[in-house]
Order: C-alpha cells, then sequence, then structure tokens
C-alpha cells in the first residue's frame, strides 16, 4: 500500500491471480510467464474473464527469455512464485530486469530454504526489506 507501482512482471504466472490482483489494485500492465504452455494459455483465457485482458498478458518461457518480458521491462515490480532453485538461477536476470529502487516478491519458499534464495539476490545487490512467514512457507520482499 505505500508503493504505486507501474510496471509488473509476473515470473511463475500459474493462472495469474497474482498478476490479476497486481493489475486490478493498480490499474497498471502486468507481463507473465510460466514454465508450462497451458498454463499461459488458461491465465490469458481468465485475463479475459477478470476483465483486464486489456492490462494482463502472459507467454510460456522460462524466465525472462520472451519478448513480451523483456519489451516491458524495466520493472518496478517482479512477482515470482517459484521453487528454491529457479529463483536462486533467476537472481542475475532479475537483477537485470528490476529497475533501480524496485521491489521483488518471492513466494513458494520453504523456511529452509530462505537463506540459499537470499544469499544469490544479496550477490546481486538486492537486499531483504520483508520477511511473512505462514507455518513452514515463507514470502521475502526485497528492494533492489
Amino acid at each position: 500500500r505505500r508503493h504505486k507501482f507501474k510496471n509488473v512482471a509476473d515470473v511463475g504466472a500459474g493462472s495469474g491471480i497474482l498478476s490479476f490482483a497486481a493489475a486490478k489494485r493498480w490499474r497498471i500492465p502486468v507481463a507473465g510467464i510460466d514454465i508450462d504452455p497451458v498454463a499461459a494459455r488458461f491465465a490469458n483465457d481468465y485475463a479475459r474473464l477478470n476483465g483486464v485482458a486489456d492490462l494482463v498478458k502472459f507467454t510460456d518461457g522460462d524466465g525472462f527469455n520472451k519478448p513480451l518480458l523483456r519489451r516491458n521491462a524495466p520493472y518496478d515490480l517482479i512477482l515470482a512464485n517459484i521453487l528454491a532453485r529457479p529463483l536462486k538461477r533467476l537472481a542475475p536476470d532479475i537483477r537485470k530486469y528490476l529497475k533501480p529502487g524496485g521491489r521483488v516478491v518471492l513466494a513458494g519458499l520453504l523456511d529452509r530454504q530462505e537463506h540459499y534464495v537470499l544469499t544469490a539476490y544479496a550477490a546481486q545487490g538486492i537486499r531483504l526489506e520483508k520477511r511473512i512467514c505462514l507455518k513452514e512457507w515463507t514470502t521475502l520482499v526485497l528492494a533492489g
């Protein structure tokens, strides 16, 4: 609520729910990508059903390897709800496509994976701003 974001990427978008929430909250464009082409196709269908197809677009692929993600960069907010190993691998790309002063929200982490992931982002100059814990799951809010 303290930030007004203007450009969002959703990496590992799945059904697109985080993208829809961002688009509806701030009425901003969101570029989403998911490794599963079926998920990306359905997410575009769901965007139409949720009235945000004019703001939200999805493609299939891994990380930032598609033109949709590259041409909309840099992002002031990057959402990533995926496994720890891919999150660690994506740290350099997230740094590259994150606007200076932007935020990154990493979700889908088990508590025991937090340090493993944080180390990769710290090496990119992205620092921990907030930690949200729910049972054994951790969400990290980072600032670049």
